[in-house]
């Protein structure tokens, strides 16, 4: 197949899906890994894509703000696996806090209907929640994204100094080993800030296609995260360069 070829079927393939990994690229081409990186490395010089640990995502797909319904779809697979790893360090009793993303929205329909409170600025979250009786649900009501069925803003912000979290569960679009996670808008950078100065532990719910993304704004830095739970460990040296900050890294079975 010539090169040309391969491109634009990458392309076409980061097109519907916003990321894609270097071996499952490799698969649907019949080429070599190390094939495809070059022709990732050639596109992205070309400024069609942006390389990731692992693979390459859709340039916009790290500086967007997508509709929850869209991310909803994306990897969906290794989310759930995510999710499933995240249940083990949930504890009865705890205050826990989710974002708005949508691998915290599975956890929240893993949840079993036991004694917690939980914060959460995502709509769909609360609803899922409030069908289990036992879990006391406070909505960090503000400015409504449409987009991402969620609310951000002061009185968001300003809800969250009331509480006192024990770990806050929260996603990113893209993560860097050196500056740390960041978020498509300032409004979403700004209240993911104000999540990890208030919570006394931060779990950072994202796959491997956010491993060496930077989006548009930086809420953290790598230090601020505790635990990183993901679906595959990341190339190095990305990964020893998180463990230097501290980060504990959890590859969900």
């Amino acid at each position: 197949m010539l090169a040309l070829e391969r491109h634009r079927i990458l392309l076409t393939l980061l097109n519907e899906t916003g990321a894609i990994r270097t071996a499952e690229a490799a698969a649907a081409l019949g080429v070599t890994e190390e094939t495809v990186r070059r022709d990732f490395e050639k596109l992205e010089a070309e400024g069609e894509l942006l390389r990731s640990h692992g693979g390459a995502v859709k340039l916009e797909s790290a500086r967007r703000e997508y509709p929850a319904t869209e991310r909803a779809e994306q990897h969906a697979p290794e989310k759930l696996r995510i999710a499933t790893a995240a249940m083990a360090h949930i504890e009865t009793g705890q205050t826990i806090l989710f974002d708005a993303s949508t691998t915290a929205l599975q956890v929240a329909h893993l949840l079993p209907d036991r004694p917690l409170t939980v914060l959460t600025n995502a709509i769909q979250t609360a609803l899922v929640l409030a069908e289990k009786p036992a879990i006391q649900v406070h909505f960090l009501g503000g400015s409504l994204v449409t987009s991402s069925l969620s609310c951000t803003g002061w009185a968001a912000e300003h809800m969250l100094t009331m509480f006192r979290i024990d770990a806050a569960y929260i996603s990113c679009r893209g993560l860097d080993a050196e500056r740390g996670p960041s978020e498509a808008t300032e409004e979403q950078a700004r209240f993911k800030r104000q999540i990890v100065e208030c919570a006394d532990a931060v779990c950072l719910l994202a796959d491997g296609s956010k491993a060496g993304v930077s989006s548009s704004h930086y809420f953290a830095k790598t230090a601020d995260v505790d635990l990183w739970i993901t679906d595959a460990h990341p190339a190095e040296p990305f990964e020893s360069t998180l463990t230097s900050h501290g980060v504990r890294l959890e590859v969900a079975e």
